[in-house]
């Protein structure tokens, strides 16, 4: 239901397809309400319905499901009512800063990793899209188990597919059965990192970044002061920096030759932001609005320099 739901919002507006366009908005409509009044309460928890997956399953129509995964898929695939869609984001954040209980029985700390498969991919940009930013850096730069950084503390230098595939303390502690050590899934977090921290985002009504996003989101917790990192589109390389002190923060970007970006810098006003002089040199840029808390510009190609207090 919920991949049915994301191929009807993309086809719910075709040019030329009015019938077809009529159907797929009452259906988007319909299995959209049905979602928000099955599988979530007043409070935007999820629960579970009659269905099972397995016919042992102890829960019943209405039990909390309240797990990391279950508020991660239907936010990014836009499923929440406009009324539910804050309390099942601050649901989420709950689930990550509270204490979890692993499939092992053992006590989990705050900003553990409580995801599988898929839900991993995608509980980062969940977080940063609702307003929880603050959280997902935690989750990203946690070092106990289970997250992103403990394997790394372990000794991994590729992504594993289990968080404890092998242990200082317990060698690879019976996972042998089924323990991938090149496994893309728990890496989906690189994504996130140049999408949201870095900001490098492509613009969906122009291919190929000729004209794309930036869009930076520095750490808010202070733990992470700076990142830097590149996209090599097909017309050249796409630089995202950006830095923390005790004045305030700057970025850098570069935007390649015969292209252009949309830049949001999180700001009070527009006055805020000022350019710097130095070695970036700035091609053509205007501002556009202030949006959410942030002073958006349009930039041509060019080496740019900014900051804010």
């Amino acid at each position: 239901m919920i991949f049915n739901l994301q191929i009807m919002k993309k086809f719910s507006s075709l040019p030329g397809k009015n019938e077809d366009e009529k159907r797929f908005a009452q259906l988007l409509e319909q299995r959209g309400k049905f979602f928000n009044d099955t599988y979530l309460d007043g409070e935007g928890k999820t629960r579970h319905s009659s269905f099972k997956q397995f016919a042992q399953a102890a829960h019943k129509p209405g039990d909390l499901v309240d797990t990391q995964t279950s508020y991660v898929l239907p936010l990014v695939l836009g499923i929440p009512s406009n009324h539910n869609k804050a309390k099942v984001a601050a649901n989420l954040a709950a689930t990550v800063t509270r204490t979890n209980k692993a499939d092992n029985g053992t006590i989990t700390p705050p900003h553990s990793l409580m995801t599988g498969f898929i839900g991993t991919a995608w509980i980062s940009k969940a977080l940063s899209d609702s307003g929880h930013v603050d959280a997902a850096y935690r989750l990203l730069l946690q070092t106990n188990y289970p997250s992103w950084l403990y394997p790394v503390e372990q000794g991994a230098t590729t992504v594993w597919e289990r968080l404890n595939s092998y242990t200082h303390t317990d060698g690879f502690g019976g996972n042998n059965s089924m323990n991938s050590f090149n496994h893309y899934a728990f890496g989906a977090v690189g994504a996130w990192m140049y999408s949201h921290s870095l900001g490098i985002e492509r613009d969906e009504e122009t291919p190929a970044f000729k004209r794309f996003r930036l869009k930076p989101e520095p750490d808010p917790t202070g733990k992470l002061s700076y990142a830097k990192g590149y996209y090599d589109s097909m017309y050249g390389r796409i630089e995202s920096a950006w830095k923390k002190n005790a004045a305030g923060t700057t970025y850098e970007f570069s935007v390649p030759a015969n292209t252009s970006a949309t830049v949001y810098i999180a700001a009070a006003s527009r006055k805020d932001v000022r350019y710097r002089a130095g070695k970036r040199k700035a091609g053509h840029i205007e501002f556009l609005r202030m949006e959410n808390g942030k002073a958006v510009f349009a930039v041509e190609s060019g080496k740019y320099s900014l900051s804010t207090p």
